[in-house]
């Protein structure tokens, strides 16, 4: 049901802006910041899985942002190039023209990327896992129509992604649109390594709430802001 809500949504997006959008299709895109923030609470709470994620190539980084790193960019990627039509090119595409950050990622300013970069478009994508709410408190209503603040758990969480992307074209350091994509957790999830289905495994449908379909809820989201973005 999800699905067919969102190609609908994205259906009416496209009519409703495709000359809009027909900047973006078939032009050649490069991306020149992939940035993955996870706020220090989450961080602490999913190094207890660490030993879930893949070791990274380089030493000393970072083994799950390294592991989500690679596989987050990999969705968006494959969404702006299917739904979108950009043809983004290979993250190391400009060599040594460009600047790379500790897990192999582009990490170079538009400035830098329009002097040294021939590409139509430029991405900059950050996205961000944290609590919905800064408290580790939530509302819940009771049975009897009142309600209650109810402290969560070390091992529960409730999180929000949200990813964020600035679209440059090859005249200027401006962005021609600022699009942002959110998803929210429709309940507080009890932290086991299932949570981590989709992302050390292959277990993509899944019927238990995951990171990964989250993640994916939030792109999806991303993909209907570039078509509405004006």
């Amino acid at each position: 049901m999800k699905k067919i809500i969102f190609l609908l949504t994205l259906a009416c997006a496209i009519l409703a802006n495709d000359s809009f959008a027909q900047k973006y299709r078939k032009k050649e895109t490069t991306l020149i910041s992939f940035k993955i923030y996870i706020t220090p609470d989450y961080m602490a709470k999913f190094s207890e899985y660490s030993n879930l994620f893949r070791k990274p190539v380089k030493p000393g980084v970072n083994r799950i942002t390294s592991h989500l790193t690679s596989d987050i960019w990999d969705m968006v990627k494959q969404k702006l190039t299917s739904d979108v039509g950009m043809l983004i090119l290979p993250i190391d595409a400009y060599g040594n023209k460009f600047n790379y950050d500790q897990y192999g990622f582009p990490d170079v300013s538009i400035n830098k990327a329009l002097q040294r970069g021939n590409s139509k478009l430029y991405i900059k994508v950050d996205v961000e896992i944290s609590p919905e709410f800064e408290s580790k408190y939530l509302t819940k209503s009771s049975s009897d129509s009142s309600t209650q603040l109810v402290q969560l758990t070390y091992n529960e969480i409730k999180p929000k992604i949200t990813i964020k992307m600035n679209i440059f074209n090859d005249k200027g350091v401006v962005p021609v649109a600022n699009c942002i994509g959110e998803a929210v957790s429709s309940k507080v999830i009890t932290l086991n390594d299932k949570y981590f289905d989709g992302f050390v495994n292959t277990n993509i449908a899944v019927p238990h709430e995951t990171l990964y379909k989250l993640v994916d809820q939030a792109i999806k989201g991303l993909i209907i802001s570039v078509y509405t973005n004006k």
